[in-house]
C-alpha cells in the first residue's frame, strides 16, 4: 500500500505580551496555530507566513538561527520542527501530513478570522493552552517554542 503524503507548513506565532496566536478550526473543533498545505511555486517559509495573514490577519517574520549563506545557492529559513501525522479528510481519505512548523514573531495586523476555515483566533497567553481543547502535543510544543524564541527575537 502505497502512503500519502502532503506537505504543510504551519506557524506558531508569539507576540510581546507571552501571548500565542491560535485558530479554531471548523473540521477539526480545536485550537491550533495556524497552517496548511504548500502551494505549488511557494517555499515552506512563504506557505508559513500566507496561512497566519489569510487565517488571522496578522502580518510577522520568521525567528531562526542565521542561516548558512552562499552566493551559490538559494538558502531557505529552517523550520523550528517538522512533525508528520496522520490526517483523513472526505475528499483523500487517510494520508499524512509532514508539517513544517516556524516560529514567528507578529508584526502588526488586527486579528480577522478567515472563516471558511476558522470560526475564530485568538491570543492566548501560553500558560492556559494546556487549559484549551487542542491536539494532545500543542501545549508542550507551543511552551518549547517559547523558550526557544526567548533566546532568538
Amino acid at each position: 500500500m502505497t502512503t500519502i503524503r502532503h506537505f504543510t507548513a504551519s506557524a506558531i506565532v508569539f507576540d510581546d505580551h507571552e501571548r500565542v496566536l491560535l485558530v479554531h478550526h471548523n473540521k477539526l473543533g480545536q485550537w491550533l496555530y495556524p497552517g496548511g498545505h504548500v502551494d505549488p511555486n511557494e517555499d515552506p517559509a512563504q506557505a508559513a507566513l500566507r496561512e497566519v495573514l489569510e487565517e488571522t490577519g496578522v502580518t510577522a517574520r520568521i525567528v531562526c538561527d542565521p542561516p548558512f549563506a552562499h552566493p551559490a545557492v538559494t538558502v531557505h529559513a529552517p523550520p523550528y520542527t517538522i512533525l508528520e501525522m496522520q490526517v483523513s479528510d472526505s475528499t483523500i481519505g487517510i494520508h499524512r501530513h509532514i508539517d513544517l512548523v516556524y516560529v514567528l514573531q507578529a508584526l502588526s495586523g488586527e486579528l480577522t478570522a478567515q472563516l471558511e476555515e476558522v470560526s475564530a483566533t485568538q491570543w492566548v497567553p501560553i500558560a492556559d493552552v494546556a487549559g484549551l481543547n487542542t491536539p494532545a502535543e500543542l501545549p508542550t510544543l507551543v511552551a518549547d517554542a517559547a523558550q526557544w524564541a526567548k533566546t532568538r527575537r
